[in-house]
């Protein structure tokens, strides 16, 4: 993979991701990038971005639960995945997208 900045060829490497994510600073270890030896560009695979999503969202399950927001894990990501399949369904009403494969890929942050 060739960096889009400066040409170079960019290097497979394993890092850390670390972000603060609803007031907890959330670590997924040992995440694969593509980084640029000459400009230091960062290039994340979406595979990569589904893992982190997924690892970041155990991690803050697991939070609220020690933290007494959440009773179950399993019925809060019921709620949640209704949530989602509603506001996807409402924004192919509101003609915002034309069908559930469009909806964007939603990111902690």
């Amino acid at each position: 993979m060739r960096c889009k900045f400066c040409g170079r060829e960019m290097k497979r490497v394993v890092t850390p991701f670390r972000r603060p994510v609803k007031g907890e600073m959330i670590v997924v270890k040992d995440i694969e990038v593509y980084r640029c030896p000459e400009c230091g560009a960062m290039y994340v695979p979406e595979d990569t971005i589904k893992h982190i999503g997924r690892k970041t969202g155990e991690k803050l399950l697991k939070e609220a639960k020690k933290r007494g927001r959440i009773r179950d894990e399993k019925e809060h990501l019921r709620k949640m995945q209704e949530k989602a399949a509603k506001d996807i369904e409402e924004a192919i009403k509101r003609g915002e997208i034309k069908k559930r494969e469009d909806a964007p890929l939603k990111v902690f942050t």
